[in-house]
Formats: structure tokens, C-alpha cells, sequence
């Protein structure tokens, strides 16, 4: 399969924002647009008011100031050939210079005043024009080495979106998913699951209107840990958690809830919000008690965290006295000399603590 790249110099106007930027894709209200319609303006008025929202006035302002800087090429492939023969690109590589461009063109028509060099730029935007008897998947391979493995990372669901569309849409196997995004096979696995795991999540009749991609980062953290996957069932046969009831325990840990009998009080935050939350469970799991506190709807999160670490906490002043008795060996003849009042107040503070504990234990154990 061939791929083409070639230089060119076009209008502003020949250039049309993605609407269907994986940028877009976590926002709540976001939907697809048909690629048929791109050209339409609606739909890129659509996509010009997205982009504007992330930040754009500053990389106007500095392109106003500095000029349109050329070293990156926005790449960009064939969308449609107008009536006067001209084409219209849609833009894969560089929607927020080409929409920044767009709104100083909008200002320069609204009468602003605009550097001349700048304007130039408009009529002569440089380009990289790219065709592929591959399609979508040589296009949403040149994207995931910008925004997944390069240097411009989209956030994570973005990042699995990208993954789950080159496998589900497009057929590929992991390895060439990897190969073409310059990622590993178990990231792009785990990326893959995770996504899998969320979309599980929105199909569900109860919990579906609080999925969305903004929970990404919990079920990219349970995927990736065996006690959390094995507790709710994961296949990776079908993609998709199994154990229905636990499952369902687990989105009711990481969503809004009103407690039992109390319909008319204040809704309780989720019990579980964070991935760090989600990485504790390993410990939770493992300690039956600590896991019956943490499905206690009357109980917190840190509650059954606290269960779970207790006979840790417990025995780690062992470590910690072992530690003090090594530090107070190793002063040398020069450190005592030198010992401040404030020095030795801790060493009697110390050994009035070892007294204290040692006459405690005298009395437990007479």
C-alpha cells in the first residue's frame, strides 16, 4: 500500500477543521459528525467554536506578533474538488494553527488591523498533502504518532479512542496498532481494555448516564490490575467484565448515590474518584473485613483503606525502631561532643517514650 506526501502552498479557505478532532471526544456534548457533511458550514462553524475553547486567543495573539512560523507543516489530505477545479483539504495535523489562521482572517475581513506578512500567509499556507490507498488508517496513524507516542499527547481517552478505532473499525491487530502508533503491545492492550471496560459502563440501563471520558483514568487503572480484574471478572475473549454482580457493585462505588431509605437527602459523592483509589483496592480485596467496609454504604472509602492497612501499620514500628537504635549506634565521638540543648531533649524525650511503652507492657503482661 502506497503513501504519498507531497508540498504545497494553499488558501486558507481551501482548508476545513476535523470535526471529529479526538480532542473533541471527551467533551460531554460531543457528536459525530458525518464525514459526508464536513464541508458544510454549520458543521464547521461547529468544530470553529470547539477549538477556539481550548486556549486559542494566545496562539493567535502570537502568530499576529511573530508571524505564521512554517517549520511544522500542517498535513492535511484531499476532502472534495470544488467547482472552479480547486480541492478542499481537511486537516489532520495542526487544527488549531489552521483555525487560528481562520479567525485572523475573520478579524482582518471585521476590519482589525493585521500585519501584511501575516496576511500573505493566508493566500500560501504551507501544507504536507497526504494520500493512501489505506485510507482512515494511514490518517489516524499519522495522528496517533503526533498526539499518542510523539511529543503532543492527547489525554488518555483520547489516546484509547484512537486505539479502539484503528482495532474495532479498522481490523487491526495489536501488533500493527503498536507499530504505527510507537507504542508497546501492553499499552495498546491496556488502552484497549480500559476503553472496552467504559463503553461496558455506557451500555448499562442503570449507570450508563454517569459513564463517560472523564472516568477513563479508573478503568485504566482497574484493567491493569489482576486482583481488581479477577474480582470483577474481566475477558479478555470478549473484552468486557463478566461478573455482573460485582461489576455493578464497583460502578456503584465510583458514582453519585442518595442513601437507603432517604430519598429526599443530599446526594453522597462517589466512594471512589481518583485511579490512586482504584490502585488501594488491591490492598482492600485481599482483606475480607476491609472489603465488607468498603460495600458498607455507611462507610468511606478510607475506612476500609484503613482496615486494610492496619496489620501494616501495626508492625512497622519494628522498622522504625530498628532504624532509631542504627542512627543512635552510628554517633560518633564528634556529634556528642557537639550535641545541642535541643539535641539532647529529644534523645530524653525518646527515652522517656521507650520507658513509657516498656512499663505499659510490664503492667499487660503481669
Amino acid at each position: 500500500m502506497a503513501t504519498t506526501y507531497k508540498e504545497e502552498l494553499v488558501s486558507i479557505d481551501q482548508l476545513l477543521l476535523d470535526p471529529n478532532n479526538f480532542r473533541f471526544q471527551d467533551e460531554f456534548d460531543y457528536v459525530r459528525a458525518d464525514p459526508q457533511r464536513y464541508a458544510e458550514p454549520s458543521v464547521q462553524e461547529r468544530a470553529t467554536k470547539r477549538i477556539r475553547s481550548e486556549g486559542l486567543t494566545e496562539l493567535k495573539a502570537s502568530i499576529v506578533s511573530n508571524g505564521f512560523l512554517a517549520v511544522e507543516r500542517l498535513v492535511v489530505r484531499p476532502y472534495s474538488q470544488r467547482n472552479d477545479g480547486s480541492w478542499l483539504f481537511l486537516v489532520l495535523e495542526g487544527n488549531r494553527r489552521a483555525a487560528s489562521l481562520k479567525w485572523i482572517k475573520d478579524d482582518h475581513e471585521a476590519g482589525v488591523a493585521i500585519p501584511p506578512d501575516v496576511l500573505d500567509v493566508l493566500d500560501a499556507v504551507p501544507v504536507i498533502v497526504t494520500e493512501s490507498d489505506e485510507g482512515e488508517v494511514t490518517y489516524l496513524s499519522i495522528m496517533g504518532i503526533r498526539h499518542v507516542g510523539g511529543i503532543k499527547q492527547w489525554g488518555g481517552y483520547q489516546r484509547a479512542k484512537l486505539v479502539g478505532d484503528l482495532r474495532d473499525k479498522h481490523g487491526l491487530e495489536t501488533n500493527d496498532v503498536a507499530d504505527r502508533l510507537g507504542m508497546t503491545k501492553h499499552e495498546v492492550n491496556r488502552r484497549y481494555r480500559a476503553l472496552k471496560a467504559l463503553q461496558q459502563m455506557e451500555e448499562d440501563e442503570d449507570f450508563g448516564d454517569f459513564a463517560g471520558p472523564s472516568m477513563y483514568p479508573l478503568f485504566h487503572e482497574a484493567v491493569s490490575i489482576p486482583t481488581v480484574r479477577e474480582w470483577l471478572g474481566w475477558s479478555d475473549a470478549e473484552a468486557k467484565f463478566e461478573d455482573d454482580d460485582e461489576i455493578r457493585r464497583f460502578y456503584s462505588l465510583i458514582t453519585p448515590s442518595v442513601p437507603d431509605g432517604e430519598e429526599d437527602s443530599t446526594e453522597r459523592e462517589a466512594k471512589i474518584t481518583t485511579y490512586a483509589q482504584v490502585r488501594d483496592l488491591r490492598a482492600i480485596l485481599a482483606h475480607p473485613e476491609a472489603r465488607t467496609v468498603l460495600l458498607d454504604s455507611n462507610r468511606s472509602f478510607g475506612d476500609a483503606l484503613g482496615v486494610a492497612k492496619a496489620d501494616e501499620l501495626s508492625s512497622s514500628w519494628r522498622t522504625e525502631v530498628s532504624e532509631a537504635i542504627g542512627a543512635l549506634s552510628s554517633i560518633g565521638a564528634f556529634d556528642l561532643e557537639g550535641l545541642t540543648p535541643e539535641d539532647i531533649a529529644s534523645l530524653k524525650s525518646l527515652g522517656s517514650v521507650v520507658d513509657r511503652v516498656l512499663g505499659t507492657h510490664a503492667k499487660l503482661t503481669s
